[in-house]
């Protein structure tokens, strides 16, 4: 059977005849500020699970892979040279695996071959002077949704002159459960630490210190999720979630009764379960 490729490709696409995904984004030209990260959930997989269908369990290597990156990438401060990071690690990950790639499930004693994590249905509600005046629908069924005032790109358009072109965006990512647990102890051991970006030496050794972490902390099918996440697009005036203002650029989980508001229009979006 033809290896499935879980790359960024898709994240966009408007398969399955137009549902979820009604147009295909980013045919105007303009800049967009959004991109997708290696554990955003591409459309295609996010249908089949959502569908009940599952995706083959192969694809915890991958997740294995995009928490490695986006590991270091947070640590890198040289945004530019974050393509050049991710080649280096792909050439440390396909040296691990060359000759231990195997499709089936990495969880120890699984009867199945199939990855169905659960995301549930959450629906978008529009409140302004505490009435509702929209709905968006069925949000966790898109891979991304974007917000901002420009009609031609973002998904939920915002009308408030405060808000800007490209906004926030709402998209599902493949969550790992240990997130914290790693971030705090790859903290605790890079102090102290030389470490040169440029070398292929260190960015390998790093490599191979976040898989240690997450080998010790456990990194199986049962710790992964998938859950719905805003992100501030690193907006003129902001994203509040509840009240308290997101950082910019800095993924965010949101569950039922969590309550959005941007720069300073009165509307609120509430996350409600359909």
């Amino acid at each position: 059977m033809e290896k499935p490729f879980y790359g960024r490709t898709g994240a966009l696409d408007n398969a399955h005849q137009g549902v979820p995904v009604s147009t295909t984004r980013f045919l105007s030209g303009k800049s967009a500020k959004w991109f997708p990260s290696l554990l955003t959930v591409p459309q295609r997989i996010l249908h089949s699970i959502t569908e009940g269908d599952g995706i083959e369990c192969s694809i915890i290597r991958f997740l294995q892979l995009g928490c490695v990156y986006e590991e270091l990438r947070r640590r890198h401060t040289d945004p530019k040279r974050h393509g050049l990071l991710l080649r280096e690690i792909l050439k440390w990950y396909q040296t691990l695996h060359r000759e231990s790639e195997k499709s089936e499930c990495l969880n120890d004693n699984r009867d199945t071959d199939l990855f169905q994590p659960f995301v549930p249905t959450y629906n978008l509600r529009v409140m302004k002077d505490d009435q509702p005046v929209g709905l968006y629908t069925a949000v966790t069924r898109r891979a991304v949704t974007l917000i901002g005032k420009d009609r031609e790109l973002n998904d939920i358009p915002l009308d408030h002159p405060s808000c800007s072109a490209q906004h926030a965006a709402l998209e599902v990512r493949f969550v790992y459960a240990f997130a914290e647990d790693l971030e705090q102890q790859f903290t605790t051991w890079l102090e102290g630490q030389a470490i040169d970006w440029n070398s292929v030496e260190d960015i390998v050794k790093l490599c191979v210190r976040v898989r240690e972490i997450m080998s010790n902390l456990g990194d199986g099918e049962d710790t992964w999720s998938m859950e719905l996440q805003v992100l501030d697009l690193g907006s003129t005036n902001g994203t509040r979630l509840n009240g308290e203002a997101l950082q910019a650029l800095q993924p965010t989980t949101l569950i039922e009764g969590d309550v959005l508001t941007f720069a300073f229009s009165s509307r609120k979006y509430v996350v409600v379960r359909s």
